[in-house]
Protein backbone atom coordinates (compact mmCIF):
# COMPACT_ATOMS: atom_id res chain seq x y z
CA UNK A 1 0.00 0.00 0.00
CA UNK A 2 1.22 3.21 -1.27
CA UNK A 3 1.18 5.89 1.56
CA UNK A 4 0.26 9.99 1.04
CA UNK A 5 1.93 12.40 2.47
CA UNK A 6 0.03 16.15 1.77
CA UNK A 7 3.93 17.89 1.70
CA UNK A 8 7.32 16.82 0.89
CA UNK A 9 9.60 17.40 4.37
CA UNK A 10 11.75 18.81 2.23
CA UNK A 11 10.03 21.04 -0.04
CA UNK A 12 8.29 19.93 -3.38
CA UNK A 13 9.52 16.98 -5.48
CA UNK A 14 11.22 18.05 -8.84
CA UNK A 15 8.81 18.78 -11.71
CA UNK A 16 9.71 15.24 -13.23
CA UNK A 17 8.64 13.26 -10.37
CA UNK A 18 5.38 15.26 -9.89
CA UNK A 19 4.47 14.29 -13.41
CA UNK A 20 5.35 10.75 -12.83
CA UNK A 21 3.08 10.78 -9.54
CA UNK A 22 0.40 11.88 -11.78
CA UNK A 23 0.47 15.78 -11.53
CA UNK A 24 -0.35 17.53 -15.30
CA UNK A 25 -1.41 20.58 -16.60
CA UNK A 26 -5.08 19.58 -17.37
CA UNK A 27 -7.09 16.70 -15.50
CA UNK A 28 -6.19 13.49 -17.71
CA UNK A 29 -9.12 11.06 -18.76
CA UNK A 30 -11.46 13.27 -17.38
CA UNK A 31 -14.72 15.12 -19.07
CA UNK A 32 -16.46 17.75 -17.67
CA UNK A 33 -20.42 16.00 -17.27
CA UNK A 34 -21.90 19.57 -17.41
CA UNK A 35 -20.49 20.94 -20.98
CA UNK A 36 -18.20 17.64 -22.31
CA UNK A 37 -14.95 19.31 -21.86
CA UNK A 38 -12.15 17.38 -22.24
CA UNK A 39 -9.56 19.56 -21.69
CA UNK A 40 -10.29 20.62 -17.58
CA UNK A 41 -7.74 22.70 -16.59
CA UNK A 42 -6.70 24.23 -13.45
CA UNK A 43 -9.89 22.88 -11.26
CA UNK A 44 -12.38 20.34 -11.54
CA UNK A 45 -15.40 19.41 -9.00
CA UNK A 46 -15.42 15.96 -8.13
CA UNK A 47 -18.96 14.53 -6.73
CA UNK A 48 -18.32 12.70 -3.68
CA UNK A 49 -21.77 10.68 -3.91
CA UNK A 50 -21.76 9.88 -8.27
CA UNK A 51 -19.49 7.92 -8.75
CA UNK A 52 -18.14 9.24 -12.06
CA UNK A 53 -19.43 12.99 -12.11
CA UNK A 54 -16.61 15.62 -12.75
CA UNK A 55 -17.61 19.67 -13.11
CA UNK A 56 -15.39 22.23 -14.74
CA UNK A 57 -15.20 25.44 -13.17
CA UNK A 58 -17.72 26.91 -15.13
CA UNK A 59 -20.33 24.54 -15.08
CA UNK A 60 -19.63 24.60 -11.05
CA UNK A 61 -20.04 27.97 -10.64
CA UNK A 62 -23.73 27.89 -12.82
CA UNK A 63 -24.67 24.96 -11.15
CA UNK A 64 -24.94 22.63 -13.86
CA UNK A 65 -26.57 19.51 -13.04
CA UNK A 66 -27.70 16.30 -15.30
CA UNK A 67 -28.30 12.80 -14.85
CA UNK A 68 -28.37 11.44 -11.47
CA UNK A 69 -26.26 13.76 -9.70
CA UNK A 70 -27.94 16.31 -7.50
CA UNK A 71 -27.18 19.73 -6.93
CA UNK A 72 -26.75 19.17 -2.96
CA UNK A 73 -24.29 16.65 -3.67
CA UNK A 74 -20.79 17.67 -1.95
CA UNK A 75 -18.03 17.97 -4.64
CA UNK A 76 -14.53 17.93 -3.94
CA UNK A 77 -12.50 20.41 -6.17
CA UNK A 78 -9.21 18.73 -7.71
CA UNK A 79 -6.52 20.79 -8.79
CA UNK A 80 -4.14 20.63 -11.60
CA UNK A 81 -0.31 21.02 -11.33
CA UNK A 82 -0.71 24.34 -13.10
CA UNK A 83 -3.13 25.09 -10.45
CA UNK A 84 -0.91 23.59 -7.33
CA UNK A 85 1.59 25.78 -8.63
CA UNK A 86 -0.26 29.23 -9.06
CA UNK A 87 -2.04 28.50 -5.87
CA UNK A 88 1.47 27.63 -3.40
CA UNK A 89 3.40 29.99 -5.17
CA UNK A 90 6.65 28.84 -4.17
CA UNK A 91 5.92 27.07 -1.28
CA UNK A 92 6.19 22.71 -1.09
CA UNK A 93 3.56 21.32 -3.45
CA UNK A 94 1.20 18.73 -1.52
CA UNK A 95 1.39 15.34 -3.26
CA UNK A 96 -2.05 15.51 -3.31
CA UNK A 97 -4.40 17.23 -5.78
CA UNK A 98 -6.12 18.95 -3.18
CA UNK A 99 -5.43 21.91 -0.40
CA UNK A 100 -8.60 20.87 2.12
CA UNK A 101 -11.35 18.40 1.39
CA UNK A 102 -14.91 18.40 1.87
CA UNK A 103 -17.54 15.67 3.98
CA UNK A 104 -18.77 13.81 1.85
CA UNK A 105 -21.71 13.32 4.00
CA UNK A 106 -22.48 16.96 5.27
CA UNK A 107 -20.51 18.77 2.59
CA UNK A 108 -18.78 21.29 5.25
CA UNK A 109 -15.53 22.07 3.45
CA UNK A 110 -12.01 22.80 4.43
CA UNK A 111 -10.86 19.97 6.00
CA UNK A 112 -7.40 18.93 6.90
CA UNK A 113 -7.31 15.13 6.49
CA UNK A 114 -6.82 14.73 10.32
CA UNK A 115 -9.54 17.24 10.96
CA UNK A 116 -12.06 15.41 8.33
CA UNK A 117 -11.64 12.13 10.25
CA UNK A 118 -12.31 13.89 13.48
CA UNK A 119 -15.34 15.36 12.24
CA UNK A 120 -16.22 12.28 10.53
CA UNK A 121 -15.88 10.56 14.44
CA UNK A 122 -17.88 13.13 15.96
CA UNK A 123 -20.61 14.09 13.50
CA UNK A 124 -21.39 10.64 11.33
CA UNK A 125 -20.15 7.45 13.32
CA UNK A 126 -23.24 5.98 11.84
CA UNK A 127 -23.61 7.18 8.94
CA UNK A 128 -23.75 4.58 6.55
CA UNK A 129 -24.40 7.15 3.20
CA UNK A 130 -22.56 5.83 0.21
CA UNK A 131 -20.10 8.22 -0.89
CA UNK A 132 -16.48 8.85 -2.22
CA UNK A 133 -13.35 9.33 0.16
CA UNK A 134 -12.48 13.06 -0.88
CA UNK A 135 -8.66 11.66 0.16
CA UNK A 136 -9.14 9.20 -2.33
CA UNK A 137 -10.41 11.27 -5.37
CA UNK A 138 -7.10 13.82 -4.52
CA UNK A 139 -4.73 11.20 -5.08
CA UNK A 140 -3.61 11.53 -8.73
CA UNK A 141 -4.95 9.18 -11.31
CA UNK A 142 -6.82 7.44 -8.95
CA UNK A 143 -10.10 6.08 -9.95
CA UNK A 144 -12.07 5.95 -6.44
CA UNK A 145 -14.76 3.56 -5.51
CA UNK A 146 -17.91 3.95 -3.19
CA UNK A 147 -17.76 3.59 0.04
CA UNK A 148 -20.56 2.74 2.81
CA UNK A 149 -18.72 3.93 5.77
CA UNK A 150 -16.84 7.02 5.60
CA UNK A 151 -15.59 6.87 9.23
CA UNK A 152 -14.40 3.07 9.35
CA UNK A 153 -12.67 3.96 5.75
CA UNK A 154 -11.07 7.19 7.22
CA UNK A 155 -9.91 5.77 10.31
CA UNK A 156 -8.24 2.08 9.43
CA UNK A 157 -7.09 2.95 5.65
CA UNK A 158 -3.53 2.51 6.00
CA UNK A 159 -2.57 5.57 3.43
CA UNK A 160 -4.76 8.14 5.12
Amino acid sequence: MVHYRTHEPSGSPPMPLLRQIGHTSGHCNVRCDGCGNSRMTFYRYKCLRCLDYDLCSVCKENGVSNGLHLLEHPLQCLMDRDALELHFAGEPIPILCADSFTCPVCGEMGFSVEDLKTHCQENHIMAHTVVICPVCAAVPLSQPRHIDHITNHLMFSPSH
